[in-house]
C-alpha cells in the first residue's frame, strides 16, 4: 500500500485532536460535493484479493469514486474551523464532526460542503431478549440447525468453506477462550478483528452478545455444530456502545462495513437494531437512517447483509428496526422452536413504504456459546446468524451467484414461497428448495353459500389428514399488492375455512398449505 493511502485510511478512525469534545448533541454528518481525483489509488493494493474477486464476480469495477478516500483538503478545512472529526466515510464522501454553532456555520460556508445533517442524541439497542432457562437445551441445539437442512448440507459437504463472514456486534467477551471456537482458532480462520468503539484490534470485551451470535454461524457447542458455516472465515467487529455517545453505533457500523469490504467479506451479519429510542415508525422506510444507507451501500459492493428483524413484536413499537428496513438487507424474523410460527417477540413488517419485511425466518430461540460456557437465549439476534450460515453454505455451492441473486434464491427457498406475510416473510429456507422448481397441486375446493355471504375453503381430505397439526396460512391482498390482513392457524381436522364475504371486498384471497400457494379471486 502506498504511504499516502495508509495515512488516509487510518485517519478515518482517529479523533482529530486531543481537545475536549463538544457536547454529544453538537454532532453532525457533513457531506461533501466532490472528491479529489485519486490518480494513484490502486485497488489491487488497497483491497484484499477476496474483495477484488467479489467485484469481478459482481461485474463491478475494481474501484469507483465511492472507494476513494475523502479528500485531505476537505478534512483539513473542517479541522481549521476548530471542529473535530469523529470519522470519515469514503462510501458517502462524508465526515462525522463535533462542532458548536460558530464552527458549524463556518463548515456550512465551505464551498465543497453539500449538506449537513444533525445527529440526534437518543440511544439504540441490541436486538436481543436475553438468556432463558431451558431443560431441553440439546434438543434446542439440534433443532436450530436440523430444520435448516444440516443433514443435507453435511451430505453435500457444505459448511461455508471459502466464504468470509463479517460479524458486527457489541463485543465478543469470552470468545477468545471458549471451546466453541477452538476449531476456528486452530485453522486460523479468524482473519481480522477490529474494535471501532475504542479504535483497537481487541474485540474480546464489551459484551458476550457477539460471542453467542458467532456461535450460531460457526460454533461447536457441547460437541455439536451450533451453526451451519463452521468452516467459514471470519472478520469480527465491535461496533456497539450502548452506555454513552450513542449515535456512534451507526457511524461505527458504516466504518466497519467499509473495513469489511476492504478485507474481502462476502457476508455481513448484523444482529443490531435501532427503533423508537432514535426514530419514528414512519422513518423505517429504507432511506432515513445512516446505518440503513450504509447497509444498502454494502450490498451495492456485493456483500450480502443479513440483519435481525428486531424484538419489538410484542411491544409498543412492533415493527422492524433499522437497518433491517433497507431494501437490500435480508431481514430475518424469529420462529418458535417447535414449528413454523412466528415467535412472540419477533418484529412485524412491512416497512413504512409498504415493502415486505421480514424477508425470511429462522429459529428465534437457540442454544449457543456465552461468555463463560454455553446458554440458551431468545432473540432474532440469533435467527439472523443461523440464516447467515445458511447463506454461506448456499454461496459455497453456487459461487456463480451475485449477491442479490443469492438474496432472491434464499427468499424463494422459504417454506412459504411464493406466499408471504408480514410476520414470516417467505418463511424458513431449506437447501432442498434452493434453486428448485416449485411444484403446484390443487389442495382446496371453493364454495359460496346460497346467500353469497360466506365463502368456504375446503381442504382436500388426503392433504388435511395428518398425525401432527399443519399450519394453514392465508392473507387478504389489496389490489396494490399490500396485505390487508393475514392469519396462520393450526389444521387438526378437515373442517372448512369459513370467511365472511363482506370482509373480502376487492381483495384477493391468498392461501398457503403444505408447500402449495393459491391465489383466489373471490369476486370473479
Amino acid at each position: 500500500m502506498k504511504p499516502i493511502f495508509l495515512i488516509l485510511f487510518l485517519t478515518a478512525f482517529l479523533f482529530a485532536s486531543n481537545a475536549q469534545s463538544p457536547k454529544q448533541d453538537d454532532k453532525y454528518l457533513v457531506f461533501f460535493l466532490t472528491k479529489c481525483r485519486q490518480h494513484e489509488f490502486d485497488p489491487l493494493t488497497f483491497f484484499h484479493p477476496n474483495a477484488i474477486e467479489r467485484r469481478l464476480r459482481e461485474g463491478l469495477p475494481l474501484a469507483d469514486e465511492s472507494d476513494w478516500p475523502v479528500c485531505e483538503h476537505h478534512s483539513a478545512a473542517i479541522l481549521s474551523t476548530g471542529a473535530q472529526i469523529k470519522m470519515l466515510s469514503r462510501w458517502f464522501n462524508a465526515a462525522v464532526v463535533w462542532a458548536d454553532m460558530q464552527q458549524l456555520n463556518a463548515i456550512k460556508k465551505l464551498p465543497f460542503v453539500a449538506s449537513v445533517e444533525k445527529l440526534e442524541k437518543q440511544s439504540g439497542e441490541i436486538a436481543e431478549v436475553g438468556a432463558i432457562a431451558d431443560e431441553e437445551e440439546q434438543e434446542l441445539l439440534a433443532n436450530q440447525v436440523e430444520r435448516m437442512g444440516s443433514d443435507v448440507l453435511e451430505t453435500e459437504g457444505l459448511n461455508g468453506k471459502g466464504i468470509r463472514v463479517a460479524i458486527f456486534d457489541v463485543g465478543f467477551s469470552g470468545a477468545d477462550s471458549n471451546p466453541a471456537f477452538d476449531h476456528l482458532r486452530a485453522s486460523n480462520r479468524i482473519v481480522k478483528t477490529r474494535d471501532f468503539v475504542k479504535n483497537r484490534d481487541d474485540v474480546y470485551q464489551g459484551g458476550s452478545h457477539g460471542t453467542s451470535v458467532w456461535s450460531c454461524i460457526g460454533g461447536k457447542v457441547d460437541g455439536k455444530w451450533s451453526g451451519l458455516a463452521w468452516d467459514a472465515e471470519f472478520l469480527l467487529a465491535r461496533t456497539e456502545l450502548a452506555s454513552r455517545e450513542p449515535f456512534s453505533e451507526e457511524e461505527n457500523w458504516v466504518a466497519a462495513a467499509e473495513w469489511a469490504d476492504q478485507h474481502g467479506a462476502d457476508i455481513i451479519n448484523s444482529s443490531l437494531g435501532y427503533t423508537n429510542k432514535r426514530y419514528f415508525p414512519e422513518q423505517m422506510n429504507g432511506k432515513k437512517s445512516f446505518i440503513t444507507r450504509g447497509a444498502n451501500m454494502a450490498a451495492r459492493k456485493g456483500m450480502l447483509v443479513v440483519n435481525a428483524a428486531g424484538n419489538e413484536g410484542s411491544g409498543s413499537w412492533r415493527i422492524i428496526s433499522a437497518p433491517a428496513d433497507a431494501d437490500s438487507v435480508l431481514a430475518v424474523g424469529g420462529l418458535v422452536p417447535c414449528c413454523n410460527y412466528r415467535i412472540d417477540f419477533s418484529s412485524f413488517g412491512p416497512t413504512a413504504d409498504k415493502r415486505m419485511k421480514p424477508n425470511v425466518c429462522a429459529q428465534g430461540r437457540v442454544y449457543c456459546a456465552a461468555e463463560n460456557g454455553n446458554s440458551s437465549a431468545d432473540g432474532t439476534s440469533f435467527a439472523s446468524p443461523l440464516m447467515a450460515g445458511f447463506a454461506a453454505c448456499m454461496w459455497q455451492k453456487h459461487r456463480e451467484l451475485k449477491c442479490m441473486e443469492l438474496f432472491r434464491e434464499i427468499e424463494q427457498a422459504g417454506h412459504l414461497y411464493p406466499y408471504f406475510d408480514y410476520a414470516h416473510g417467505f418463511g424458513l429456507p431449506h437447501p432442498t428448495r434452493f434453486k428448485q422448481e416449485k411444484s403446484k397441486a390443487l389442495f382446496y375446493t371453493l364454495e359460496k353459500d346460497s346467500t353469497g355471504q360466506e365463502i368456504q375453503v375446503q381442504l382436500i381430505d388426503s392433504i388435511a389428514n395428518s398425525e401432527t397439526p399443519d399450519i394453514l396460512y392465508y392473507a387478504f391482498v389489496r389490489p396494490d399488492g399490500v396485505l390487508e390482513s393475514y392469519y396462520a392457524i393450526n389444521v387438526t381436522e378437515n373442517i372448512p375455512l369459513r370467511i365472511d364475504a363482506a370482509m373480502i371486498g376487492n381483495n384477493r384471497l391468498r392461501i398457503h398449505y403444505r408447500g402449495q400457494t393459491e391465489e383466489i379471486y373471490l369476486n370473479q
